[in-house]
C-alpha cells in the first residue's frame, strides 16, 4: 500500500484532480472527509499505514462519481428512482477506478466501496452488518454524512447547523453508524468548537481595559 502511493503518487492524485475538475464541490466534500477521517483513526490509535490509506479513502470515496451524469450531482429537486440507482453505483465504481492501478490500493478500494454500509445492515452496495463494514469505510461514513448535512449540497435548501448535525450523529449510533465510532468524532469536534472559540476571543480588539 505504502509503496505503491509512493512510487505513484501522481496516479492517485490525479484521481483527486478528476474530481476536482468535474465536480468542485464534491472534490471540496471529500477533501474535509479525509482530514477528519484521519483525525478519527489517530484518536482510536490505526497504524500509519492505515492512517495514510484512511486519508487516501476519505478523500477518494466520491471518485466513482465520475460516472454520474453531472446534471445529476447538480439537480436540485428529488431524484428519480432512477437517477438514484445512477447515484449508488458510484462506490463500486471508485474502488474499481482505484483497483485499475494496483491490487496494493485494496485497503483504500475496499473503504470507498463500504462508505454507503450502515451499521444495521440496510446501506449499500452490498448490505453488510456491523464489524463485517471494513473499518475504514465505517469511518469514513461518520464524517461523510456529518460533513454532507453542515455543508451546502445541491440537492437540499440550507444546511444543518452544528448541534442539528450532531443530534443526527447521536440517533443514528448503533443504526446507521458504528455506535464506538460517533463518540470519537462527537470529542473531535468538541475540541475544533473550543479552539475555534478560543481564536475567536484572541482575535478581539483589546479595549484597553484592566
Amino acid at each position: 500500500m505504502n509503496r505503491t502511493i509512493s512510487s505513484h503518487p501522481h496516479l492517485v492524485g490525479a484521481l483527486g484532480n478528476a474530481v476536482a475538475a468535474y465536480h468542485r464541490g464534491t472534490y471540496e466534500h471529500s477533501a474535509r472527509v479525509g482530514s477528519d477521517a484521519q483525525l478519527i483513526g489517530e484518536a482510536i490509535g490505526l497504524d500509519a499505514a492505515s492512517l495514510e490509506s484512511l486519508g487516501w479513502a476519505g478523500a477518494l470515496h466520491d471518485l466513482g462519481k465520475l460516472a454520474v451524469p453531472e446534471r445529476i450531482l447538480a439537480k436540485t429537486s428529488t431524484l428519480t428512482p432512477h437517477e438514484w440507482e445512477q447515484v449508488k453505483v458510484h462506490p463500486v465504481v471508485g474502488e474499481r477506478l482505484l483497483l485499475s492501478i494496483s491490487t496494493d490500493l485494496a485497503p483504500v478500494a475496499s473503504a470507498v466501496r463500504a462508505h454507503h454500509e450502515r451499521w444495521d445492515g440496510t446501506g449499500y452496495p452490498d448490505g453488510l452488518r456491523g464489524e463485517a463494514i471494513p473499518l475504514l469505510g465505517r469511518i469514513i461514513a461518520v464524517v461523510d454524512v456529518y460533513d454532507a448535512l453542515t455543508h451546502e449540497r445541491a440537492y437540499r435548501r440550507g444546511r444543518y447547523t452544528p448541534e442539528e448535525a450532531r443530534r443526527m450523529l447521536e440517533t443514528e449510533r448503533g443504526t446507521h453508524f458504528d455506535p464506538a465510532l460517533v463518540p470519537v468524532y462527537l470529542r473531535i469536534l468538541d475540541a475544533r468548537a473550543v479552539e475555534s472559540e478560543a481564536e475567536r476571543v484572541s482575535a478581539l480588539p483589546d479595549c484597553g481595559v484592566s
